[in-house]
């Protein structure tokens, strides 16, 4: 029996005027891999406001490790600093992370076979 192994690369974005006309378009390079399940794959968009920001994981010795990137009104992307002092055992499932105010977000994780939620303000 062969196993399955999930691809997530890079995200496209795109931004349109009134007029439907592109006005810029940028790429958050990533590329994520899982044999089996996807579970801590993919990513989460965060609307900030003055800002989009993705969160996902990046494998990094072998842990999965939360990353953030933003793109701002002009299309410029940046990549913040990692959200490391979150991660000591605790594994994020970002795509299923829900924006639950204007700078707040809830991502459930996986913390010593539990589950569990953080709640992140950014």
């Amino acid at each position: 029996m062969a196993g399955t192994r999930y691809h997530y690369d890079n995200i496209a974005i795109m931004a349109f005027d009134e007029k439907g006309e592109l006005t810029f378009s940028n790429f958050v390079h990533k590329s994520q891999f899982d044999d089996g399940a996807d579970l801590y794959l993919s990513y989460m968009l965060v609307n900030v406001g003055s800002e989009l920001r993705f969160l996902f994981n990046e494998l990094e010795r072998r842990q999965y490790v939360l990353t953030e990137n933003s793109i701002g009104p002009d299309g410029k992307l940046s990549r913040k600093p990692t959200l490391r002092n979150l991660d000591k055992g605790f594994t994020w499932m970002p795509r299923y992370g829900k924006q639950i105010s204007g700078r707040t977000v809830l991502i459930p994780c996986i913390y010593r076979n539990y589950i569990c939620f953080a709640k992140i303000d950014f």
